[in-house]
């Protein structure tokens, strides 16, 4: 897939991120956002999203009002595009399997993954390392903070 400039790279990719926000805006909602002083599970994702809307806008304004630049390349050229595709999948995944699996097992399974995929670390790095991360940030949101975390079908 090639475009003939980096214009048009920017303008495609203001485009996929504005679709990327409304799809997660959407899904925030479903998830309930709640309201300032009781947030809701969706709540952060729904900020998240509309900022990532608002900037995905001004950049696709932005671009399509500046003049034409010379440059030419291809659009994923010398880029490691299909593991920035896993990696939006398996968030997607996440997404959709937390209030079924809990927060402890998604997490884990996403970390392994991430770790697997992105670093392509050994496997009993993977696995430690997603299981700290997992337990540090459980600590860190639900004790500590004493948010609320999906338990999921096993009750964790």
């Amino acid at each position: 897939m090639y475009l003939k400039t980096v214009k048009a790279h920017d303008q495609v990719s203001s485009l996929f991120w504005l679709l990327v926000s409304i799809y997660a805006s959407i899904e925030s909602i479903q998830m309930g956002v709640g309201t300032l002083q009781k947030p809701g599970m969706g709540f952060i994702t729904f900020g998240t999203s509309v900022l990532l809307g608002i900037l995905s806008l001004a950049l696709f304004v932005r671009t399509t009002l500046r003049r034409e630049h010379a440059k030419t390349e291809p659009l994923f050229a010398g880029k490691l595009w299909k593991r920035v595709l896993l990696v939006l999948v398996a968030l997607l995944i996440y997404a959709k399997l937390m209030p079924m699996a809990g927060y402890l097992v998604s997490t884990f399974f996403l970390m392994s993954f991430l770790f697997w995929i992105v670093k392509g670390q050994k496997w009993w790095w993977v696995l430690i390392s997603s299981f700290l991360t997992t337990l540090i940030t459980y600590y860190v949101f639900s004790i500590w903070l004493k948010g609320q975390l999906p338990e999921g079908f096993i009750g964790l």
